[in-house]
């Protein structure tokens, strides 16, 4: 007999082991970053940036522009004389024109490297933009988390309080059926029954809705029985560069990159280029006949004066690099200030769990007191009901001072970027 209930009590523990579904907060912060509708930007990012390297690597090769005119002239070229016998002829006035020219730089003062370094840095950017924005959603994933935990274990205390109070009926009952206790005594304590069932149903509806704006978050199925487990985090006092810090980090890189593109930009610039034409008239202005014509030839530009604008140019960026730098020390700045209320936060909760465990001792022992009491006949089951209310709602607490611990660690590493 005894082995038959070992066996079925076993087939019992596997059956709840197989139905539980153990979810912990690390699983939903990769899920939730994953199925972020903002990752795919990352790719489009990436693929926009090759996109415009490969724009510039293009502006290095030869260009070649076709083009076609046609043009009519109030007058035309024409010598002023008039030689004996000889007939000058005159050109006409309707000239046409198609050229085929070829373009190809030779130096440019080095633009193409700058313009491939600054788009490298851009595409650092979009993905640090990406990132961070992506990050916040674990904040958001934490807070749910920690409800769905917080309420679970408030239904584990009331349905602890639901136990002695059934136990409490059972006895009262007893006494009613043999007469030593009023029927309305047992009634006080059934309404007690129905006000916890109606907390625990209240729970359960909060739960769902907790659990379910976390699926539409992590892309999770958290159908069935769940169990979220979260683990009290370690944390230090070392300090790790938040994204945002990074960001701004980048976007100082890029601004002086900038700078050295608009050095190169006051560079000389050497060219070849050549065309080829047909038209009326061709290179041979004294004669009036459509011929095909070529130039070859190579280009010097520097543009010398340009009014100080370069100069303006970089120090617009010096003063956007000054203004994140400032950015970067506010940021700081309230980080720190983030951090130290997050240390006064632990410091209370580890403060209050030191008296917790005592607080229960002392209130279990007034309510089982109390219990003997109600037996005797000495207090009424309202007096009873209150001071086992104290109790469960001592042990509530303890629970919630626990979770609030460890959702204080928790907000303790999101501030520093290590969540």
């Amino acid at each position: 007999m005894k082995n038959k209930l070992l066996t079925l009590g076993l087939i019992w523990l596997t059956t709840v082991g197989l139905a539980q579904k153990t979810v912990y907060l690390d699983e939903c912060f990769q899920m939730a970053m994953s199925h972020h509708a903002l990752m795919v930007q990352k790719s489009l990012a990436a693929e926009k940036s090759d996109l415009q390297m490969s724009n510039y690597e293009k502006e290095l090769y030869p260009s070649l522009s076709l083009q076609a005119k046609a043009t009519y002239q109030s007058e035309s070229i024409s010598l002023p004389i008039e030689i004996p016998m000889i007939e000058i002829p005159e050109l006409s006035k309707d000239q046409y024109k198609v050229t085929l020219d070829v373009y190809q730089p030779i130096y440019r003062g080095g633009i193409y490297q700058k313009q491939k370094m600054l788009e490298s840095q851009q595409q650092i950017l979009d993905q640090l933009n990406v990132d961070k924005t992506v990050y916040q959603v674990k904040s958001d994933v934490k807070s749910l988390f920690i409800a769905v935990v917080l309420l679970d274990e408030q239904t584990q205390v009331i349905k602890s309080y639901q136990n002695r109070l059934q136990a409490k009926c059972d006895e009262l009952k007893a006494q009613v059926d043999e007469g030593a206790a009023l029927a309305t005594a047992l009634d006080r304590l059934r309404v007690e029954m129905i006000k916890s069932d109606q907390q625990l149903e209240e729970i359960q509806i909060q739960r769902k809705a907790y659990l379910s704006n976390l699926q539409l978050l992590t892309g999770a199925d958290f159908s069935g029985e769940i169990v979220l487990t979260v683990k009290s985090p370690e944390i230090d006092g070392t300090k790790q560069k938040r994204l945002e810090y990074d960001f701004m980090t980048a976007t100082q890189q890029k601004l002086e990159l900038s700078k050295k593109l608009i050095d190169a930009q006051k560079l000389p610039r050497l060219s070849a280029f050549a065309q080829g034409g047909y038209g009326r008239p061709g290179l041979n202005y004294l004669t009036n006949d459509f011929a095909g014509y070529w130039i070859v030839g190579v280009q010097f530009n520097w543009k010398i004066i340009n009014w100080n604008q370069f100069n303006n140019q970089k120090k617009m960026n010096d003063i956007l690099i000054s203004s994140v730098e400032a950015d970067k020390v506010n940021f700081e700045r309230n980080v720190e200030l983030a951090l130290s209320r997050m240390r006064a936060d632990i410091e209370k909760w580890n403060a209050l769990l030191l008296r917790d465990p005592q607080l229960i001792s002392l209130r279990k022992s007034v309510a089982e007191n109390a219990g003997h009491e109600l037996n005797q006949g000495i207090i009424t089951t309202s007096a009873w009901v209150d001071e086992l209310q104290q109790l469960t709602q001592a042990e509530i607490d303890m629970k919630i001072h626990e979770i609030q611990l460890i959702n204080s660690k928790l907000d303790y590493l999101n501030i520093q970027g290590k969540l």
